[in-house]
């Protein structure tokens, strides 16, 4: 998959994701569609800005059947071929029955069969359609039920945020202040993982959520608030490679976050409140006493709104617990991937560091994927295939070593064939025929 056709299917993932990721109640799949068919789009490479809810339901449709690849465009095997209902007949009947929900199906086939340009359509195959589609006037004049954010089984939603926590030990003298990434799981308010970083940022984010996974397995949804790190392509991507969807909290309306900001207080109540005050800690053992805790504390506590403990809640659901399969590496799919250009010695720059590409790819962008808290390992890839590992460079001993000359081309055996040569050529020939 091309960067084109990734970022493609990057946005519809993020489009369908409510759609395919929860189990859905009958009607409710449509209804949500709906919802999201409501809203305007900057839609990658095209000028449309709106999205119908059949062109949804078939992007659903299409990531059960082939998964994350199949989003990607891809020509239509159907090109040409006569359907029962177009998808320019499907919007129009969805458009008069929305803009008046009382229509009936004998109004709609009168109203169509005056509509010449746009075909026709047979009583069973419109009823079947409005009903499938959740057109009917029972289901438009429903009114819309209302939800309390309240997950009902474990992994299905988990919550992430970020708090400010003590000062700790800077390696090499000094101090610097710690943060805590903290991963919740909303229905048992188990911490699928938390750690203490040197700083906060992508970095330590996603380096949270991968531990968390690998400990507790996929959420189905990562519920987090608006800011930068939330909103990565990166995140974006690796959401996409393991099957989770990223939903942001609404501007101005926190209210679904509670859960997690009850844990900080009980962290900063429990747990910082009684650190020694008067030593300053490293970050492994800040991190060492906050899992002591939390597995001999937090964990094992029952809470008031379960009625159990976090742990023996999440546990009652183990057998729903999505995990990668054994054939998956975790670590890797959670590697950033950067477009570097290898500049005509090899070398491209990487956080400050340079690395030395395989010699036949200098000159060209190739992409570089990588673990930003450890740059031992640099993969590099060039048009979607694998070239090895990217080597750090001691420009000390590069410096000693002759340069590497990119090896010539063969020369091709000359064709003989000249455009001016050939005019001349035929100048002369009519020339000839004349004098002649």
């Amino acid at each position: 998959m091309d960067a084109k056709a990734e970022k493609i299917a990057l946005f519809r993932y993020g489009l369908i994701a409510p759609l395919i990721l929860e189990t859905l109640p009958r009607g409710e799949l449509t209804r949500r569609a709906e919802e999201i068919a409501a809203r305007s789009y900057e839609i990658p490479y095209s000028q449309r800005t709106s999205l119908s809810v059949d062109t949804l339901l078939d992007w659903a449709l299409r990531y059960r059947r082939g998964g994350f690849a199949a989003l990607a465009p891809q020509t239509r095997r159907d090109r040409g071929q006569s359907r029962a209902l177009t998808p320019q007949l499907a919007e129009l009947i969805e458009r008069l029955k929305r803009e008046n929900p009382h229509r009936t199906g004998t109004t709609l086939l009168r109203e169509l069969a005056l509509v010449s340009t746009v075909g026709t359509v047979s009583r069973s195959t419109l009823y079947r359609f409005l009903k499938q589609r959740g057109l009917t006037a029972r289901q438009l004049l429903a009114p819309a039920p209302r939800k309390k954010f309240e997950a009902e089984f474990s992994n299905q939603i988990w919550q992430s945020d970020l708090l400010f926590g003590p000062y700790v030990q800077r390696p090499g003298g000094g101090r610097m202040q710690a943060c805590l990434y903290a991963v919740l799981d909303d229905a048992s308010r188990l911490i699928s993982h938390a750690e203490f970083y040197a700083e906060q940022g992508l970095h330590a984010f996603l380096d949270c959520l991968r531990q968390a996974v690998a400990a507790r397995g996929i959420p189905v949804r990562l519920y987090v608030d608006n800011a930068k790190q939330f909103r990565s392509p990166q995140l974006a991507r690796i959401a996409a490679s393991i099957g989770m969807m990223v939903t942001h909290t609404p501007p101005y309306q926190p209210e679904g976050r509670g859960k997690i900001e009850r844990f900080f207080r009980s962290v900063r109540e429990q747990f910082l409140a009684n650190l020694d005050p008067k030593r300053t800690l490293t970050l492994v053992e800040l991190n060492d006493r906050l899992w002591a805790w939390l597995e001999q504390v937090y964990h094992v506590s029952e809470h008031s709104g379960l009625g159990t403990t976090p742990l023996l809640r999440w546990q009652r659901d183990i057998e729903r617990i999505r995990q990668l399969p054994p054939s998956s590496d975790l670590r890797r799919l959670f590697f950033y991937r950067l477009n570097r250009l290898a500049r005509r010695d090899s070398t491209f720059l990487l956080r400050g560091y340079f690395y030395e590409a395989p010699s036949h790819l200098a000159g060209k962008t190739i992409e570089v994927r990588f673990d930003p808290l450890d740059l031992s390992q640099v993969e590099i890839y060039f048009q979607g295939q694998a070239q090895g590992l990217g080597r750090l460079v001691d420009a000390v001993v590069n410096a000693k070593l002759p340069s590497c000359k990119p090896v010539p081309s063969p020369t091709p055996e000359p064709t003989g064939i000249n455009f001016v040569e050939l005019l001349r050529r035929k100048k002369r020939s009519g020339e000839d025929e004349g004098g002649g």
